[in-house]
């Protein structure tokens, strides 16, 4: 039997009419039954043989027109193959097999097709008739002794989950349990693994949450034992982990899950799911701030959903890519097509709330391009006002800004203000902080201080907001789209002459979302229970909320609307409960922005920190005793453009060998000297700073990585009159620096294959320096080592190629030996207790210049309780980076400090005519806590 039905398989499906016609005599309804195991076996883990099984079973039932029960079985396998994938198909297949074995009162299969129907209908919304065939499936299996356990299990499964839809979710715990116990004394390994899949779906409504993770993880692992391999069952638990990690803010291990499950989804061609997923992985790149990435997943998704025939999903799809390529570039020339398509695909589908959504963004790209009379007409006339709360709130908002831009202030106002009560009333928080930046920048003009009061109500929601962020949030979401108000409030403060209260302000920008992750890091804030159980309430409604968008067919917009106002509402009371616990006595944090705190844990004679604001560079200067100056130092885009050009020549120098540089060096350094001169005259020499001591200096956007040990005044280089070191901003200094015991160095190598040819070099130097230390080179165990640690290494040493994307991410990091070390892991480390973490790889210094300065691997490692750091400024050859660590632990040997060393290391660089280019000698800096 076997034989025969293996060659039908493999026989093109044109060869079929011949074949069964041939090999009729040999049909019979074990045939047709047969092919159903076959189907069935594979159904969740080689879906394209399933499918052509499933197809073969119907193909050959038609043969047998005097075997009633045949069409129906063939009608069950087809059904079961599509109820993961085309659950109205399955529904429709199932009802014909049901009516064959009424007629013939076949019980057990009755009441088998009954628990199929069960989980179909649940899948489809049609919760009624799923009670209907789940009471009918109960009383027959009740009635029947001789059903094996495995259909009693399955009816359990599907039975449950119907319970958790119907939100009986004690009920639906209770069946899960019985059915565990069920099949595990039965040895069903697969279906006792969808159940604790169930079990933490149910846990998770009951606001158990921190007991899903574990479930799925388990359920997840069992199943990668077996053979063959469940793939669609696993891909399903890889979407709930992705569903469950984004609730839970921990979107790193979101966007792994679902990129798994899509691989699993389109191994086994579930059309829906892949292309839902390619959703989800382009909405969580966009929340990481991962923008070119995001684009090309919301094109996959959209490609995905038009070739099966998803014109909502693949409309929807076009509209996030559409707004994604705006933020992009908003001249992207196939933006207003993309836009007008969606557009059109809304209004065919009869979707009015997401054409309005489709009209905004319209707007707000013709807006953004200057074609106000387009905004305008997209506003007013083919706008439609019947829509929800945060449709009109945005349309207020766009609508204010584009009257201000047209001079119509008084217009701009009525909107703003209506858009700020209508955000207050209907629990609106990020639109209500919207609307008071709006009016901020509206009245900054012409009152001033009315328009520092609404910019001070805006930063306080942004900071309460912010501490229910994890640190993915912080380092994307809310960094690169809420970093708005402070600017402008500082600009103000500064106008009004408010120094001191400006250079508060500018601390309160730089610093707000780094100094919020040291606290929680260090465990310097309370945890509110009130608030924290308010969280855990919320990740449980966002979580059940992605569920129902995906899995409910019946996509019940009032369920979904309802879900997301109970949302909003759970938001509103958390933000309200922190606004009472932080005004609580002794719960302020502001004290830590106060720059006489500042001050009084400054050792430096002078702190610089440099801030940008509307393309004007400032630089508040505040010296040991007390002084605060603010200087207005000219445009970023002039000094941006110097650094690009002096990076240029650097990288020229560089590219030469040492014989090369060493002709043509007074050339060379001659030429960078021009730049660097221009430099100091722009940075340094309009400030009110000592002609010498020591420097500790607050880089901003665009000069992070500017080389200041080598800005030049013509007579010496900035670091033979100044000892210097850099901090991410002042307001660090009032952080006190975990204490903790440290162990020995800890220094880890990847030649990357042997590539880096000098690593090995290195490794060998600094070992001979540091005898104690614990040396990694090419070692896949170093990570594992270095996660693993109990104490701090006193010193914590990288030499490896760095790995970055075309957009600042955490996902950047050091190619280690067998992985990438990622800057999102270096949060995870405790380094309470290392003195010093040195980074030897082209540009370590990566990603300051990002929104609040978190997708950098200095405020990783500061925030895991690094005191400093060694980073480098920009890329340099191995051989020349070998050298320079030599010298600078040889030096920090004698002097215990890194930025005495390295100041050292600089100056017998400088004085080696083959290494006396700044290119080289300048490469590292020392950034602090």
């Amino acid at each position: 039997m076997d034989d025969l039905i293996a060659e039908l398989i493999d026989l093109a499906e044109s060869e079929w009419p011949g074949w069964l016609t041939t090999h009729a005599s040999r049909l019979s309804l074990e045939t047709v039954a047969r092919l159903k195991q076959w189907s069935d076996q594979f159904i969740k883990s080689d879906s394209a043989r399933a499918d052509r099984i499933s197809w073969a079973a119907i193909a050959v039932a038609e043969q047998l027109p005097t075997e009633p029960i045949a069409r129906a079985l063939a009608y069950w396998a087809r059904g079961n193959w599509a109820a993961y994938r085309r659950p109205e198909e399955a529904f429709d297949l199932y009802q014909k097999a049901l009516v064959v074995y009424e007629q013939i009162g076949d019980s057990e299969a009755i009441a088998r097709l009954s628990s199929n129907l069960i989980f179909v209908c649940t899948t489809l919304g049609r919760f009624a008739d799923a009670l209907t065939f789940a009471e009918r499936a109960q009383r027959l299996l009740e009635e029947i002794a001789t059903v094996p356990v495995i259909y009693r299990v399955k009816f359990g499964m599907n039975y449950s989950l119907l319970l958790y839809e119907c939100g009986h979710y004690q009920k639906a715990l209770d069946v899960n349990e019985k059915m565990i116990a069920l099949a595990r004394n039965h040895g069903l390994q697969e279906e006792w693994a969808e159940l604790q899949v169930n079990q933490a779906i149910t846990l998770a409504a009951m606001e158990r949450l921190t007991e899903c993770e574990q479930l799925l993880i388990a359920s997840r692992q069992l199943l990668e034992q077996l053979t063959p391999k469940p793939v669609l069952t696993i891909a399903r638990i890889d979407l709930n982990l992705g569903d469950y990690y984004s609730a839970t803010a921990n979107l790193s291990a979101a966007l792994n899950h679902f990129r798994d499950a899509s691989k699993g989804f389109q191994e086994e061609n579930v059309a829906m799911d892949y292309a839902t997923v390619l959703l989800y992985e382009a909405n969580l790149l966009k929340r990481l701030g991962v923008l070119r990435e995001a684009r090309r997943a919301y094109d996959r998704a959209y490609q995905a959903f038009r070739e099966y025939d998803l014109t909502q999903y693949a409309a929807q799809a076009l509209l996030a890519g559409a707004s994604v390529r705006r933020e992009i570039n908003p001249a992207d020339p196939e933006l207003p097509e993309m836009l007008n398509r969606a557009c059109d695909m809304f209004t065919n589908l009869q979707l009015p709330i997401w054409r309005n959504e489709t009209l905004l963004e319209q707007a707000r790209l013709a807006f953004l391009l200057g074609n106000y009379a387009q905004a305008e007409a997209l506003l007013t006339t083919a706008w439609s006002a019947d829509t929800v709360l945060h449709l009109t709130i945005a349309h207020q908002l766009l609508w204010g800004r584009l009257r201000m831009a047209q001079g119509d202030e008084a217009d701009a106002l009525t909107a703003f203000t209506s858009a700020l009560t209508h955000s207050q009333q209907g629990a609106q928080i990020w639109s209500e902080r919207e609307a008071l930046v709006a009016l901020g920048n509206l009245l900054a003009a012409r009152q001033p201080d009315s328009a520092i009061e609404y910019i001070q109500d805006a930063v306080r929601i942004d900071e309460l907001m912010r501490m229910e962020l994890s640190v993915a949030e912080l380092t994307a979401d809310f960094q690169s789209r809420r970093n708005d108000a402070l600017p402008l409030l500082a600009k103000l403060e500064r106008q009004a002459g408010h120094l001191q209260a400006a250079l508060q302000t500018v601390w309160r920008w730089k610093g707000g979302a780094l100094i919020d992750l040291i606290r929680r890091y260090d465990g310097y804030t309370d945890v509110n229970p009130t608030i924290a159980q308010l969280q855990q309430r919320i990740a449980v409604l966002r979580w059940e909320l992605e569920r129902k968008q995906r899995d409910d067919k019946s996509k019940s917009e009032e369920r979904l609307d309802e879900l997301r106002r109970q949302i909003r509402n759970l938001e509103a009371q958390a933000y309200h409960e922190r606004r009472y616990h932080i005004h609580k006595p002794g719960q302020s944090d502001v004290s830590i922005y106060n720059w006489q705190a500042v001050l009084s844990k400054l050792d430096a004679d002078c702190l610089i920190e440099y801030v940008s604001i509307d393309d004007e560079l400032y630089a508040w200067s505040l010296t040991r005793n007390g002084d605060c100056t603010v200087t207005t130092l000219g445009s970023t885009s002039t000094i941006s453009e110097l650094l690009q050009r002096l990076e240029l020549k650097n990288l020229n120098a560089l590219r030469l060998n040492d014989e090369q540089r060493q002709q043509r060096g007074e050339t060379l350094i001659r030429d960078a000297g021009v730049l660097l001169q221009r430099l100091y005259r722009t940075l340094i020499e309009p400030l009110p700073i000592p002609v010498e001591g020591k420097l500790l200096i607050a880089p901003c956007a665009p000069i992070h990585l500017a080389p200041f040990a080598a800005l030049w005044d013509g007579n010496n280089y900035l670091m033979e009159r100044y000892l210097i070191e850099q901090i991410p901003t002042g307001a660090l200094l009032s952080i006190p620096v975990p204490a903790g015991p440290s162990g020995p160095a800890l220094v880890i190598g990847a030649s990357t294959d042997g590539m880096l040819a000098a690593v090995q070099r290195e490794i060998n130097a600094i070992a001979s320096i540091l005898p104690d230390a614990q040396i990694y080179l090419d070692d896949p165990a170093a990570l594992t080592a270095l996660h693993n640690l109990t104490t701090a290494p006193r010193i914590l040493h990288f030499s490896a190629h760095t790995t970055f994307d075309e957009e600042p991410t955490i996902f950047a990091g050091l190619h280690l030996a067998d992985r990438t070390f990622t800057i999102e892991e270096c949060y995870r480390l405790n380094l309470a207790g290392t003195e010093l973490v040195t980074l030897n790889g082209c540009t370590t210094a990566y990603g300051m210049e990002s929104g609040g300065a978190l997708i950098a691997f200095q405020s990783a490692f500061l925030i895991a309780g690094a005191q400093r750091l060694l980073v480098s400024l920009g890329p340099i050859k191995d051989e020349l980076a070998a050298g320079l660590m030599a010298h600078f632990y040889q030096n920090l040997m004698q002097t215990q400090s890194p930025a005495v060393a390295l100041r050292q290391t600089q100056h017998d660089l400088l004085h080696d005519p083959a290494l006396a280019h700044p290119a080289i000698w300048s490469a590292f800096a020392v950034m602090r806590r």
